[in-house]
Formats: structure tokens, sequence, C-alpha cells
């Protein structure tokens, strides 16, 4: 999805209250974890566009190339969710979530004398990573954060594989992105917890491009998208650890790699992000950027919908009914919807998308509600949903 589109003023931010690289570094004061939304730093305000590249529809993704860094364009994004079971007991259930975001602080020239200081090169990252332990009521979560620096952060295409100190995501070849590694070990978050999951991830089905052939509009308005793939159904096996216990796991998982230098209209308030895997071999992406009721502006919709075989099927995203079932509201105070009914007549699916549990709201510099769900009606399933913009 579009876990982006920060302009610079969130590094000035970041650099308040952390380190050029590492952890939050907090002052003796109390100090909330989460001041901020997504969605207040999606608008330009005085950044000049122009000096990033933007995303154009016809341009051609190619591979191995686009599964790294595009430091042309003012964000990107790697992201990874999951469902995950014991591998000797399927009712103990877990969900895990990735996130590297790339963000260029100005426009990085040809020039740039990297091989002299890797601190010229004007790219900062943020990490995200989430494990949902559901028989514990747990979501544990944690951030870090780095100028790119000299191996600090970045991406590589020998091998391919994206990294933020030593939490990576590493390719088995040099041609493919997958099948990869995943490393993620967090000895302390904020709350003083402890976690970590070592996960193989193997491709079941094909990439596939959202949007038009991966150029992937967020509004009417034209030239505002972003360039944008996934891999919807990949298979996962390895272990994780909470406190002091290894736990062995199976699962799926989701990857999404977006990039782009546009920011959301001034009149969009933040989005729904739905991704679903359906026990019948078919995946679901759907997405809505909702639009400020005063605005008169009408919701925004994006869907993709992917047969047995990784074909794309027709779908109209204006054709889909999408209903709140209920709501939950966080320790933050903030009031998410949780759960919902979606209706796909054309395709006989009629879902009811539940989370796991409620409480997987991510309470960290940015705050946004990030769970893994079940699905049941029709159609079984389980997959992902991304909120933002509800404070």
């Amino acid at each position: 999805m579009i876990r982006g589109f920060y302009p610079v003023v969130v590094v000035v931010l970041v650099f308040s209250f952390v380190g050029v690289g590492g952890h939050r570094m907090f002052s003796n004061e109390p100090q909330s974890a989460a001041e901020f939304s997504l969605t207040d730093f999606l608008s330009s305000g005085d950044i000049d566009d122009q000096l990033f590249v933007k995303a154009e529809p016809g341009y051609v993704l190619r591979f191995p190339r686009d599964h790294i860094a595009h430091p042309a364009f003012r964000s990107e994004w790697w992201y990874i969710n999951g469902n995950l079971q014991h591998r000797d007991d399927a009712q103990q259930r877990f969900g895990f979530q990735f996130t590297v975001f790339r963000q260029a602080l100005q426009k990085q020239k040809r020039t740039q004398p990297q091989a002299t200081s890797g601190w010229l090169t004007p790219q900062f990252y943020m990490g995200h990573a989430g494990l949902g332990v559901f028989a514990q009521g747990r979501h544990l979560v944690a951030e870090r954060f780095s100028r790119q620096g000299p191996g600090l952060a970045g991406t590589s295409s020998q091998p391919l594989s994206v990294w933020l100190e030593n939490w990576q995501l590493m390719s088995e070849n040099d041609q493919e992105l997958f099948p990869a590694q995943l490393k993620v070990g967090v000895q302390k978050n904020d709350a003083g917890e402890s976690f970590s999951y070592r996960l193989r991830l193997v491709p079941e089905k094909p990439r596939v491009y959202q949007g038009d052939q991966g150029y992937s509009p967020k509004r009417p308005e034209p030239g505002f998208a972003s360039h944008y793939y996934s891999y919807t159904r990949l298979r996962v096996e390895g272990e994780i650890r909470v406190d002091d216990q290894t736990i062995p796991v199976t699962g799926a998982a989701w990857y999404d790699h977006e990039w782009a230098s546009n920011s959301l209209a001034s009149y969009q308030s933040g989005w729904d992000w739905f991704s679903l895997q359906l026990e019948d071999g078919r995946e679901l992406m759907f997405m809505v950027l909702r639009s400020k009721a005063e605005s008169g502006q009408a919701d925004f919709r994006q869907v993709s919908l992917f047969s047995q075989s990784g074909k794309r099927l027709p779908l109209d995203a204006q054709n889909i009914a999408l209903e709140v079932l209920d709501h939950w509201q966080s320790e933050t105070g903030v009031i998410w919807p949780s759960g919902w009914r979606m209706r796909i007549p054309e395709y006989d699916l009629d879902l009811r998308i539940l989370p796991r549990q409620k409480k997987q709201e991510n309470n960290l510099s940015v705050r946004y509600w990030e769970g893994a769900v079940s699905v049941q009606g029709s159609h079984a399933g389980q997959g992902y949903v991304e909120l933002t913009g509800y404070e």
C-alpha cells in the first residue's frame, strides 16, 4: 500500500528525539510514544515537488533493478505482513509486520561524492517491526531510524537486500528477490519487551502489478501516483522468539514495494487498505483513500483481484460494498473501525473481515492500526488491514 509519502518534515521531527542512527533516545521528561499520524506528513507544504522524479504511466518495471532503492523519488517503502501459526499447534496464531521506509532529504545529485563519505548521501531510513501474540493478547512493536550512512541502512543488488542496521530482508540469489530470509531482532522496545523473528519466504505465485502495470494513482487528478508491485502469497517457515520462548512457525505472507514523490491532497484524510488471501487461492488488494466530509470530494478507490494462477481478474472498485461492523477505542483515545463486511456480487464474495485481536495499534512516532485479520462468510481466508487518519 502507500505506507509513505513522508515529506522532509518527518525527518526534522525524528531528529528531535533520535540519534543520527539507531533507536529512540528520550529525555527525562515523559512523552507520548506517538504525537502524529502518518497522514500528518502527507501534504507537500513548502516542499518543491519538482525536485523529485514522479511516477509516470508507461514506466516499465524491470527486475532485479526495481527491487532496490529509487533515490530520485522522495519516498519508498518495502513492506511485509503475514499470518503465522505454531508449526505443531495450529491453534497458536501470530501476526507479523516488517516495513522499511526510505525518505530523500533532498534531491540526490549524480555527482554526490558517496565514496568519500556515506553520510553525504541524502537518504533517511525508518523501520517498523510488529509481532502479534494472539493467545496472550499481546501486540509488540518497535521502530528504529538511521541516515543511510556508511552501511547503516539501504539496499543492495548483490545480494538483493534491504536493511536497517541488523533488520534485513535478503534474497537467496541475485536475480529474484524471493526466496529470501527475513531477520528482525528487538532486544527491548519502549515497553521493555523483546521479540524477534527469523523467517524464510518462498513465492507460491508470481509477482503482480498494482494499478495499471504498476502505475498506481492515489487521487483522481492526473500525476499523483506511485509505482507499486506485490507478491501476494509467500510461504513462510522459520521461528519467532517472544521474551525467552522460541516458537517454530509456518504461515503465509504478503509483500509490497512502492515508491513515489507525490503527497495526498489536502481534502484526503487517510486510507483503509486490505490485503486478503482466500483459501480458494485468490488474493485481493483493496484500498479506500478517504476524503474529508466537508471537501465535497468522493473517496478514491483502487482494487486488484488475482486468480489462483496469479492472473488479474476484471473488477471495478466502485462495485465493492464495504460496511464497518464495529469500532474499538485504543488506550491512546483513537476510535478505529474494527470489523468489516465486504461484498463483491460479480464474484459471489460476501466476506466478514475480523481482527484477530482489536489491540493492533502501532503507537510509534507515527500512529496507525496495522492488524492481522481472519476472513469468514462466503469464503474463508486471512489477511492484514492498515488504517490511518482516524485521530
